[in-house]
């Protein structure tokens, strides 16, 4: 899995109120400030286009959250199984313990001090 742009959000993680944006699919993750567009993030094999006409997801990030917009080719499950491999990666360590949303439903609960809670169907 390629992460792209890792280096253009670094920064911002020292910061408590950060927001950024990232596309990401089977292949890998862009990341990218959010004063760029989603359309604008592609790399290799990850392209996101309005109306889902791209083969990557768009998403939000800010502190203890990640919120991935509606795409019509990824079903809940298919952005679990994104989500956990990106998770895995040490660019997103600082990630590993947020909340992940999709569509508005939550798939990943925030981490407490029980473990990770999936969000049941």
């Amino acid at each position: 899995m390629n992460i792209y742009g890792f280096e253009s959000i670094a920064g911002l993680l020292d910061n408590t109120g950060y927001l950024f944006k990232l596309i990401a699919n089977e292949r890998g993750a862009v990341l990218f400030p959010h004063t760029t567009e989603h359309r604008d993030g592609a790399q290799p094999g990850i392209v996101y286009a309005d109306d889902s006409r791209g083969n990557a997801l768009a998403a939000m990030v800010k502190p203890n959250l990640i919120e991935f917009r509606q795409h019509r080719d990824f079903s809940d499950q298919r952005v679990l199984n994104i989500v956990g491999r990106i998770l895995e990666l040490q660019e997103f360590a600082f990630a590993r313990n947020f909340s992940v949303t999709y569509q508005a439903r939550i798939l990943i609960e925030l981490k407490t001090s029980q473990g990770l809670n999936q969000a049941d169907d």
